[in-house]
C-alpha cells in the first residue's frame, strides 16, 4: 500500500492544502473503488491514517482513500470564510481523478466521517446522489440546526459556527439533512445508500436516533447500527469494520 501526502494548490480556498491517500496500486491490486474519508472537528487529514487500521481495509478491498483537509467548516461554504463544500465535491474529486487515474464510476464512489465529517459525508451523498452510490456516518451530526442550538456546545465554538453559518445561526436547506433527503425523494432520481453508526454513550446519540427513525420511513435503502462506546477513537475503529462490511457487502 502506497500512503501519499500532496499538498496542493485549491483555487476554491484560494490557499495550498493538504491530502492524504491511501492507494493500493503499488501492491499490484487494481483500484477498483474510491472512498472520500473525512474528518471531524480538529482533527486534520491525517488523524484517520495516524489513529486507525484504516489501510488495511484500502488493502482488503483495493480501494483508494481520499483524506481531505478540511479544518473546522462543517464542510460547508462558509458564509465569512472559505468554500469548502465546493472543494470537496468538485474540486478535490476532479484534481484526484487526473494525478490519481481513478476508477470514476458513480457507483463505485463512496464518502464516510465522522462526527462534523458524518455530517459531511451525508450532505455530499444527499446532494449529489449521482455522485456517490453509499454514505457512512459515525457519530455524525445529523440535525445540524439542534447542534447549533445546543446550550452545551463547546465555549467558543459559536462563534465559530456563525463564521460558517451566519450571525444567527440558521440553516439552509441545502446545509440541512432532513431537507436534502426530502428534496431526493421529491425527484425521484437515484438515492445513496446510508449508513450511521453512534454509539450509546454519545452526546449525539439522540439525534441520530432521530435521524435513523425518519429515513427507515424513506424509500433510502438505509441502516443504523448503534452499540456500547462514546464519542472517541475505540468506536471509530470499531466500526470501519461496519462501514467496510456495509459499503463491500459483506455479510455478518
Amino acid at each position: 500500500m502506497a500512503h501519499i501526502t500532496m499538498d496542493t494548490g485549491s483555487p476554491a480556498l484560494r490557499m495550498t492544502t493538504n491530502i492524504h491517500v491511501i492507494s493500493p496500486v503499488d501492491a499490484g491490486v487494481p483500484a477498483s473503488s474510491t472512498l472520500y474519508l473525512l474528518h471531524g472537528a480538529g482533527d486534520n487529514a491525517s488523524t484517520w491514517h495516524r489513529l486507525t487500521t484504516i489501510e488495511l481495509y484500502a488493502a482488503k478491498y483495493g480501494c483508494t482513500v481520499i483524506m481531505p483537509e478540511a479544518n473546522r467548516s462543517y464542510y460547508t461554504d462558509m458564509e465569512y470564510g472559505l468554500e469548502y463544500f465546493r472543494y470537496v465535491t468538485q474540486e478535490l474529486p476532479d484534481l484526484c481523478g487526473r494525478l490519481l487515474r481513478l476508477n470514476e464510476d458513480p457507483g463505485k464512489t463512496y464518502v464516510a466521517g465522522l462526527s462534523m465529517g458524518g455530517y459531511g459525508a451525508l450532505k455530499c451523498a444527499l446532494t449529489y446522489p449521482d455522485r456517490y452510490a453509499k454514505a457512512v456516518s459515525l457519530s455524525g451530526v445529523t440535525d445540524i440546526q439542534k447542534r447549533l442550538r445546543d446550550p452545551n456546545m463547546e465555549a467558543g465554538m459559536a462563534k465559530e459556527m456563525q463564521a460558517v453559518f451566519g450571525p444567527d445561526l440558521q440553516v439552509k436547506p441545502d446545509q440541512d439533512l432532513y431537507a436534502l433527503a426530502a428534496k431526493r425523494i421529491d425527484e425521484g432520481g437515484p438515492l445513496p445508500s446510508v449508513l450511521c453508526c453512534c454509539g450509546t454513550e454519545d452526546p449525539f446519540i439522540g439525534m441520530n436516533r432521530e435521524f435513523a427513525d425518519y429515513m427507515r420511513n424513506t424509500p433510502f435503502e438505509f441502516a443504523y447500527v448503534e452499540g456500547p462506546g462514546a464519542h472517541d477513537w475505540l468506536f471509530w475503529e470499531r466500526h470501519l469494520k461496519t462501514a467496510f462490511d456495509f459499503l463491500f457487502n459483506e455479510k455478518k
